[in-house]
């Protein structure tokens, strides 16, 4: 899955991305601060999980641009420790609908490890610009909820496709899956190979030459028939 996690200067992105990842990530930054990208990979239960994190200062916009293009879905990491930082956040969620329309959101509360943090109950009153979506408190230093963040977020991407995940994990194997695939779902032959490339890019199944048949990864099979284990660590 490809994930972007975005959100204000200093709200903590590079942090959490870090944590997720146990370190094993790049960071392209000027004295601390990103000015490309943070990218990493992390493995949730057999699940690769791409994460880019896109910068912090708002000239960067054609970069976020950029790391937006194709993700399944979006972490907005917010300052929970500073009040002054939301006006910040609230300019940049305004480009969440333009740069990822209809993609999964969580909102990461930031920095809950610090004495001055607010409340989710606080935060949601002063930043109603993200009413709806699940906000969750969390900590990139200290790892406080950052692994239910990111869970939370594969639940409600496995939910968006879910018709399209459960006849993959259907007609895995089959010699013919491609053709069952197609009639399932009621699309073209296209837009299914076009499932079959978005999937495979994303370590979810392989392909073989011709694309009339595919094969689940073992690993992950059990989520796509039934999301809600993605839930439980």
């Amino acid at each position: 899955m490809k994930i972007v996690v975005t959100g204000p200067f200093e709200s903590g992105k590079s942090t959490i991305i870090h944590n997720i990842t146990n370190g094993n990530c790049i960071n392209v930054e000027v004295n601390g601060t990103t000015i490309a990208m943070d990218h990493g990979v992390a493995n949730i239960n057999g699940m690769n999980v791409f994460l880019f994190g896109t910068p912090g200062l708002l000239r960067f916009t054609t970069m976020r641009k950029i790391l937006s293009e194709g993700a399944d879905g979006l972490i907005f990491v917010v300052d929970s420790s500073d009040p002054e930082s939301d006006a910040r956040a609230k300019l940049f969620f305004r480009e969440v609908p333009f740069f990822l329309p209809g993609v999964p959101c969580v909102v990461a509360a930031n920095k809950q490890d610090i004495g001055s943090a607010r409340p989710v109950e606080e935060l949601q009153k002063s930043m109603s610009f993200v009413a709806g979506l699940p906000m969750i408190p969390c900590s990139g230093e200290t790892g406080q909820n950052v692994d239910s963040m990111l869970r939370t977020l594969l639940y409600l991407i496995m939910m968006q496709w879910s018709s399209v995940f459960q006849k993959f994990a259907e007609h895995s194997g089959k010699p013919n899956g491609l053709e069952l695939l197609t009639k399932d779902l009621n699309i073209s032959k296209q837009v299914a190979v076009g499932y079959l490339r978005k999937f495979e890019l994303r370590k979810l199944l392989e392909v073989d030459v011709g694309d009339k048949r595919f094969v689940v990864q073992d690993n992950v099979r059990q989520f796509l028939e039934n999301p809600v284990l993605i839930l439980k660590k």
